[in-house]
């Protein structure tokens, strides 16, 4: 199915009489509006997958009491601001390019928020750790994410730093990896996060001071 809806719009195009303007115009129109159609399908699918990934990390979240009652209302809100997204796009039986970006800007910001009202200071906070060290997030954007002035752009480029250090910290997961490779990409991986992150304070030692 997903195959014919990619080569129709050729197929009628190819099929319209050369001499015929407003035979390929009506083809072109056809096209169009097959394309968008598929468009809606793949979408659709993706976006389905995408909340229900989301919903699952957030079951977990709460389980754990990592969201606060009022965290959980923000995520409701946006959550359903992209379904009533989905369901006016859908009522008219196609879906344009910019509706099908639009849209997935909204599902990238609810993942963002996820992400980072599961790190703060409220609750029992899901921690970050890379190679057995914990790490956080350097105190200038704790702060900022704290006041409300750390935009979208910069919670994107927190997580792509993020993702980058994981992926590298993957490829460690190798049982033959040499040891002057993995010391490398050790260095390589917290080289990486150190744009945005640094390592957490140690605890404190409950038993320093007992006598």
């Amino acid at each position: 199915m997903r195959y014919f809806y990619w080569v129709l719009p050729a197929m009628l195009c190819a099929a319209a009489p050369a001499a015929d303007p407003s035979s390929r115009r009506e083809v072109s129109k056809l096209g169009t509006e097959f394309s968008d159609m598929a468009r809606e399908i793949r979408v659709n699918r993706r976006v389905q997958e995408q909340l229900e990934d989301q919903a699952s990390i957030v079951e977990y979240a709460v389980k754990h009491e990592q969201l606060s009652p009022a965290e959980l209302k923000r995520i409701r809100a946006v959550m359903d601001r992209i379904e009533a997204m989905r369901k006016k796009m859908n009522q008219s039986g196609k879906m344009t390019a910019q509706e099908a970006a639009q849209l997935q800007q909204e599902i990238s910001k609810a993942y963002r928020m996820i992400w980072f009202l599961r790190r703060n200071q409220l609750g029992s906070t899901q921690p970050i750790v890379f190679l057995g060290r914990p790490i956080i997030l350097r105190e200038e954007y704790r702060k900022k994410y704290d006041k409300g002035s750390l935009n979208q752009k910069e919670m994107a480029e927190i997580l792509r730093v993020y993702y980058s250090a994981w992926r590298i910290q993957e490829r460690m997961q190798s049982t033959n990896i040499q040891p002057e490779l993995r010391k490398r990409l050790e260095k390589e991986c917290f080289d990486t996060l150190s744009e945005y992150f640094e390592l957490a304070p140690a605890a404190p030692d409950k038993d320093k001071g007992k006598k």
